[in-house]
């Protein structure tokens, strides 16, 4: 996954920093371990044309 905000590549989100934002406890939203941004999960299609187009 590429975060939108820095650039930066990485496989794996860092979960162990969502502690939940009080409105909602599984919001989907994953964060990019090198600026924090919060980025939306991908979709399975997203993944599939990453794959592809790589």
């Amino acid at each position: 996954m590429k975060c939108p905000f820095c650039g930066f590549e990485f496989d794996e989100p860092d979960k162990s920093t969502c502690a939940g934002c009080g409105k909602l406890h599984s919001c989907n939203m994953q964060k990019c371990p090198n600026c924090k941004y919060e980025i939306p999960k991908e979709t399975k299609l997203e993944k599939l044309l990453r794959g592809v187009f790589k």
